[in-house]
């Protein structure tokens, strides 16, 4: 999107009690508002988040994708199922390395990570760098067991737009709808979300597996 606004509002009450006082008097005592949760409390919960695993269902024009994803500080792992074949994606920022592991292989393949690879589609990443004054918020609704704020981020008078399905919990989506410019629709959910550091060995390859040096052998492969 060339452009994200949001506004969120909360609805809130103010309480009164009414009791007589002496002749047919009467005395108004006001109850205290309860404090509104603004956009950025909201969307601050998914900020520093440690960790979470989830499946997700990526669904489009011309392209459908299923898999699962697990995050914990700076690594991730990813599964797809492409064609049949099973791929695993393991990412260690700290290490500066990444595996790519195919299971009709049987084989996986590791190279050092560079700036040109690009990280996956997490859901907390459509509420960074957000103007959390230009959203406009549509409902608050219950959707797949959890309460989210419903919100729709336009850009200007164009067909382009974000619409976000956001859990008051966690502050994060659980389902994305982006129309481009042309007015095709691209459709990203997130189930099972689990929030917590996961357990280290989340992030290792199966075992038995032989691990080829794709760095080494490119290296070996290029003219002297």
């Amino acid at each position: 999107m060339k452009k994200w606004m949001l506004l969120f509002v909360m609805a809130s009450f103010i309480a009164a009690s009414l009791s007589l006082v002496g002749c047919g008097g009467s005395k108004q005592e006001a109850v205290p508002s309860v404090k509104q949760e603004s956009v950025a409390d909201l969307f601050a919960k998914g900020k520093n988040i440690p960790g979470m695993s989830y499946d997700f269902v990526m669904t489009g024009k011309d392209s459908n994708m299923t898999g699962a994803m697990w995050i914990s500080g700076k690594k991730m792992k990813s599964e797809m199922t492409i064609e049949k074949n099973k791929m695993m994606t393991i990412i260690d920022s700290d290490a500066n390395v990444v595996y790519t592991y195919s299971q009709d292989q049987g084989v996986a393949f590791k190279m050092p990570i560079n700036n040109t690879m690009k990280t996956a589609d997490t859901p907390d990443r459509f509420t960074k760098d957000v103007d959390t004054g230009k959203v406009k918020i549509l409902e608050t609704t219950t959707y797949e067991g959890v309460k989210c704020k419903v919100v729709l981020i336009q850009d200007g008078d164009s067909k382009a737009q974000t619409k976000m399905w956001i859990r008051e919990d966690y502050g994060v989506p659980i389902r994305v709808e982006v129309t481009d410019l042309g007015g095709e629709k691209t459709v990203m959910e997130y189930k099972n979300l689990k929030i917590g550091a996961q357990p280290a060995n989340v992030f290792q390859l199966p075992a038995g597996v032989e691990v080829m040096d794709a760095g080494e052998m490119m290296k070996k492969a290029s003219p002297q």
